[in-house]
């Protein structure tokens, strides 16, 4: 059907050119051999394509369809059609060899058929001398930042990274347990939700219900404990809050959990929930608790290769994937310089990471560490005071500031009258 659809493409536009840039020839048409090499050789006579009148004299019962595809698609799915039909071919023909006893024939057609195919691989490139197609997204970008980048949660880290990018980005963040990086995910989680975008949220150690209860805190500022532990005094506020959830929250956060596909997930798994749910980013707490589908039992070889296979996920499926990690046992503090080599078990995540934040938690305050950046801030410091009880992160300006702790007054002045008793700072 393919070789239809590119001939009355070619016939319609009289756009030469595809020929010419993606090496197009005869051998793409098996079916339709004898029109392509008409429409050829008229092109190499009188420098264009024929038009359909003379074309349809010469070929009077050639089907004539209107087609409205991609060239760039249409190109592609030639090169598939031809492919497909010389591997056949050359299956056939190894197989033929093979049963007749001659192995050395055989792997010399395998060989050879191999390279020709990985030679006559259709790539696209761009010359980005002559090219300026960039500056049209450019401009997209000055009229619809949004477009390009998702927020984060975190205005201030926003200003460094600029958001997530929604092509390109397989973030990581990093932390010891306890420190809160399971909240720093789902407020990320949850700030995606707002902006409207389907996010999911793999959850490889809390259950569902947790995770709701976390994302109640961390949205309505209604104490964790208390939910937890079915304060009673929280029923009236807490049912108000969940009836404005769908008003405020124009996006959806679908979450799955091990218990809910029977296993831990591996990357399949997780392909498998972006295209059910069609997200347009997607939350892993965390990388340490995924399956690794090599079956890798060295732990460094099994961290690798999750995050090789997630990294091409995030490639193929052109959505951000932001992940968890652990941080090793090497001792960090303020004076410390954060790198990726403080992540567990592999430098490979940090390699494959387009971004990646540590976080350290002292007295209430938490430091986030930009160690890593697609284009600058890395090295950066941002530091908050935390209610995590309350779900409150207070960015805090002033370095003086989170060293005497005198933000956290700050931060419960503000809050005082949602304040129901939590976990004191």
């Amino acid at each position: 059907m393919v070789q239809l659809q590119f001939l009355n493409y070619l016939l319609q536009t009289g756009d030469t050119s595809l020929l010419m840039v993606n090496s197009i020839d005869d051998s793409f048409f098996s079916d339709y051999n004898d029109e392509y090499n008409f429409i050829r050789n008229h092109m190499s006579q009188y420098g264009q394509v024929p038009d359909r009148l003379t074309f349809a004299n010469q070929f009077g019962d050639f089907d004539w369809i209107e087609v409205n595809e991609n060239p760039n698609y249409l190109i592609d799915e030639l090169y598939r059609d031809r492919n497909k039909r010389t591997l056949a071919k050359v299956f056939n023909g190894v197989r033929d060899r093979i049963n007749s006893g001659d192995v050395e024939g055989a792997m010399a057609l395998f060989t050879s058929s191999s390279q020709d195919l990985v030679a006559s691989t259709h790539i696209d490139s761009v010359d980005i001398i002559r090219d300026q197609t960039r500056y049209d997204a450019y401009l997209e970008r000055t009229q619809d930042f949004n477009k390009f980048y998702v927020k984060t949660g975190f205005s201030e880290l926003d200003e460094l990274i600029g958001g997530w990018d929604r092509l390109e980005e397989y973030a990581t963040i990093v932390a010891r347990p306890g420190v809160g990086k399971s909240w720093v995910l789902l407020r990320c989680a949850m700030s995606a939700a707002e902006q409207g975008l389907r996010a999911g949220l793999y959850s490889g150690e809390m259950s569902e219900t947790k995770v709701g209860y976390r994302f109640d805190t961390l949205a309505g500022h209604i104490s964790n404990s208390g939910i937890i532990h079915g304060n009673s005094e929280l029923m009236n506020s807490y049912k108000a809050f969940l009836d404005s959830m769908e008003s405020r929250f124009t996006g959806t956060l679908k979450v799955i959990t091990p218990k809910m596909i029977k296993h831990a997930a591996t990357v399949t798994d997780l392909e498998a929930f972006i295209e059910k749910e069609k997200l347009d980013i997607l939350f892993i707490d965390q990388h340490s608790l995924m399956e690794d589908q090599r079956r890798a039992k060295d732990p460094v070889t099994r961290a690798a290769n999750i995050s090789k296979d997630l990294k091409n996920l995030q490639v193929l499926k052109r959505i951000p994937i932001i992940t968890v990690s652990q941080q090793n046992r090497n001792m960090v503090d303020d004076n410390s310089v954060i790198d990726v080599s403080h992540i567990a078990q592999a430098d490979r995540i940090g390699q494959d990471s387009t971004v990646v934040v540590f976080l350290e938690q002292k007295n209430h305050v938490l430091t986030m560490h930009l160690a890593k950046s697609r284009d600058n801030g890395a090295g950066v410091k941002l530091k908050y005071a935390i209610d995590l009880d309350k779900g409150i992160f207070q960015f805090i300006p002033n370095e003086e500031d989170a060293l005497n702790g005198s933000s956290c007054d700050e931060l419960r002045n503000e809050f005082e009258p949602q304040y129901d008793g939590g976990a004191p700072f």
